[in-house]
């Protein structure tokens, strides 16, 4: 299938011409942008390895490339200016280095000259008989050790300069390759804003300190302030909650978090702080502050994620995808701007971590944890752990996080945080009037009655059900089974359904109550029963009806 989008046209799904895998592709020979620049990869392939690649002029489907492969190109184009760049620095040096050495022996042969011609000058009065008495033979020997010494320092001088000559050449051929780069680099730091990698989060903490801004933090799809770590399932009160902190703090927050984390903002409203200005979109916020408050920001591009967080569905920044949920949303945004690739199926994340796992997945001997007891097998040591103290121990595994109370199960903590601690975990259903405490149950509440999901039907008739369980209580109108039956008077119905409806005729009548222990019965009976093995010692004639 063929895709357009902002940063150039993708195939999906494509045959890598470089590896052979069938992913999402993108072209050899067409310009795509990142991270602000143009490339096109067979001009990498060029520049990095001297491959001129054919049938670059056929069919899209033959010069197809895949994110993987991408990856490893611009890292090997990164190697290589990294790689000239060193080069640079050390002719530099070496030349310096070579050119103050050569100073330094002209100076001291100079000095040694006029020592000797001095020394000479005195001392040729007080030496003029030992001068007269140097035979022959060692003045022509002395004559030709230094016509050697000359033809030597002669040889040194010209090989020296031949370095130095070529030093020079193959300098200047550096700075012209190098040129190129620090010419698109040039082209970026344009009005008025710096590219500067050495301060990390110098954009973000800019931008919330100067904008209404929102930097929030997720648990799947939870929102969570990053102030107070207090839990939102609804964003408008989180942005409500976020007023109430002072964002000359965030720099704070920042530094006591893990670096290796992504930033998430939410750029729902992103009004200038200092003055009334409405702005729609980061690059206007950008251009407002350095224009109006003379408060520049760092050139960094992906430093944070940007996000417009909405109660609804939720519009992807980059290219407009929508999703339900946020942790669907993020998983995606990996795609435009997470790092760590796996190398099997291009799938990108944002964490090392998770590629790990992720890639544990694609081996054939994955890694698995028995249980000792009853030899089933987990993927995870915390998922047996919790096998273990559930169904063996049988104990509590699930700590809630803000007091010691422990739990049997994920939904008794999820009730208790609710009912405890106040956690507000309020889901609207778009389509009605009707709300839910869990994302699952308002999942299961659109499925079953706005999308008519209705997979199981029944084999005798048209009638379609969401659950099983209701299509087998269905079941018992063709057979004609009564299962459910009534304690209170016997009568028994085909469904569970008409059996509750039963059981509210009974909560109506009159209840026999017993006066020694307080036990209450429906009928008279059932107490008359109950006094004769627990109280023989009272008359039955008390009590009546």
């Amino acid at each position: 299938m063929y895709i357009i989008t902002r940063k150039g046209p993708l195939y999906d799904p494509g045959l890598c011409r470089c590896c052979g895998a069938i992913k999402k592709c993108r072209l050899l020979n067409v310009e795509y942008e990142w991270q602000g620049r143009k490339e096109i990869y067979s001009d990498l392939f060029v520049d990095c390895f001297g491959l001129l690649l054919s049938h670059l002029d056929g069919e899209a489907k033959e010069r197809l490339i895949c994110a993987t492969c991408v990856s490893r190109l611009r890292e090997a184009s990164t190697f290589r200016q990294q790689v000239l760049q060193c080069e640079e620095i050390l002719l530099r040096t070496k030349i310096q280095s070579e050119g103050d050495s050569d100073l330094d022996c002209v100076k001291i042969e100079a000095e040694i000259k006029t020592e000797c011609l001095m020394t000479s000058n005195e001392d040729t009065n007080d030496h003029n008989d030992v001068i007269d008495d140097i035979k022959p033979e060692n003045k022509k020997r002395k004559s030709v050790r230094q016509k050697l010494k000359k033809r030597r320092k002669e040889d040194d001088r010209d090989v020296r300069e031949e370095d130095l000559y070529n030093s020079r050449r193959i300098s200047e051929r550096l700075k012209e390759l190098v040129n190129v780069d620090l010419a698109e680099k040039s082209t970026q730091a344009h009005n008025g804003y710096k590219l500067d990698n050495s301060t990390p989060y110098a954009n973000i903490v800019t931008i919330v300190e100067n904008s209404y801004a929102c930097p929030f933090e997720t648990s799947f799809s939870d929102y969570f302030c990053v102030y107070c770590r207090h839990l939102f399932t609804d964003p408008n009160k989180l942005r409500e909650h976020t007023l109430n902190h002072d964002p000359l703090t965030f720099k704070e927050v920042l530094s006591n978090s893990a670096n290796n984390k992504k930033v998430q903002i939410d750029m729902f409203r992103i009004d200038c702080r200092l003055c009334p200005q409405v702005i729609n979109d980061f690059e206007t916020l950008r251009d407002h502050l350095n224009s109006s408050h003379q408060i520049k920001l760092n050139l960094v591009s992906n430093e944070f994620l940007k996000f417009r967080l909405t109660s609804g569905s939720i519009a992807c920044t980059e290219c407009g995808t929508s999703f339900s949920f946020f942790h669907a949303l993020k998983k995606h945004m990996a795609e435009h701007f997470g790092t760590c690739i796996c190398d099997v199926c291009g799938a990108h994340y944002f964490e090392e971590r998770m590629l790990v796992l992720h890639q544990k997945t694609h081996q054939k001997n994955e890694e698995c944890f028995t249980c000792k007891e009853c030899g089933k097998n987990f993927k995870s040591k915390y998922s047996r752990y919790i096998h273990i103290a559930r169904l063996h121990k049988k104990e509590a595994a699930y700590q809630c996080s803000k007091c010691d109370e422990v739990f049997f199960s994920y939904s008794l903590r999820y009730r208790h945080m609710i009912d405890v601690h106040g956690e507000e975990r309020t889901f609207q259903c778009e389509q009605c009037d009707r709300a839910y405490d869990s994302r699952k149950s308002l999942r299961e509440h659109n499925r079953r009655f706005h999308l008519k999901i209705l997979k199981h039907q029944c084999e005798l008739c048209d009638k379609r059900f969401y659950l099983p369980s209701r299509l087998k209580e269905h079941m018992a109108s063709h057979t004609g089974e009564r299962n459910f039956r009534c304690e209170y008077c016997g009568k028994s119905y085909p469904r569970l359904r008409g059996l509750k409806v039963h059981m509210q005729s009974h909560s109506s009548d009159k209840k026999f109550k017993c006066v020694m222990c307080e036990a209450s019965f429906t009928q008279n009976v059932n107490l008359k029963n109950h006094i004769k093995r627990q109280h023989q010692s009272l008359e039955l004639d008390d009590y009546n009806d």
